[in-house]
This record gives structure tokens, sequence and C-alpha cells, in this order.
């Protein structure tokens, strides 16, 4: 349970975390575009970027439950995101495809290092036999 609390704590610093780098990235090597054309670069780059990124991470180092270390871990970045002045319907279509994408990336890579464990079991199980 406490591993499960430090992950979601985790994802929560990394997606902030990211948020910071993006925004450096973006007014450093992006100095020149207008604010208008950075908003689309945000919503459909950066943004899907590190709702994947903290979903890898978590699938990464999470044991069990993926998506819903995932979907705790991001939920602050996307309320943060947004923002309590927006309404509702604003944010709810984005902020359910960046949770998705996160989800979807932490299962897939919590699948993949499972299946890759359990050959490796497999393999040292043949072995001694």
């Amino acid at each position: 349970m406490l591993r499960r609390v430090l992950l979601v704590v985790m994802a929560i610093i990394i997606s902030h975390s990211l948020v910071v780098l993006s925004g450096y990235l973006i007014y450093t090597f992006l100095a020149g575009p207008s604010e208008a054309h950075l908003s689309p670069m945000v919503r459909f780059i950066f943004s899907p970027v590190i709702a994947i990124l903290t979903g890898v991470l978590v699938g990464l180092l999470s044991k069990d439950h993926p998506i819903a270390v995932s979907i705790l871990g991001l939920a602050p970045w996307i309320f943060n995101l947004f923002g309590p002045e927006k309404p509702t319907w604003a944010w709810l279509g984005p902020g359910v495809v960046y949770i998705a994408l996160g989800a979807i990336a932490a299962l897939l890579v919590f699948q993949f290092r499972q299946r890759d464990e359990f050959a490796k079991l497999a393999n040292v199980s043949l072995k001694t036999q």
C-alpha cells in the first residue's frame, strides 16, 4: 500500500516537473512564435507526451494496478492544467484523453515488463529441470 501511495506522489511530482521542463523548452527554443501558435503545440504535443511519460514511469515501477495509479497520479495535473475557472465541459474532453493516454501507456509498459519477467522465470525453471 505504501508503495502505491509513493508511486502516486511520484507520478504527481513527475507530471508537474515535466510541465515545468516543457515550459522551459518552449520559451527557450521557441521564443519566436506567438502565443496563438504555441497553444496548439502545448495541447497536441507537450501535454500528451507528459501524460505518456508519466504513464510509462508508473508502468515501469508499479507492481500492481498501474491504471489506477496512473489515473490518480495524473488527476492533479489535469486539474491544475485547466484550472478551476474553466467550466467542466471545457476540460473534460482533453482531460479524459490525457488520462487515457497515461493509463494505456502504464498498462502496456506494465504488461511488457510482466511478460519479460515471466519469460525469465520460465527460462530459469526450464534450465533447472
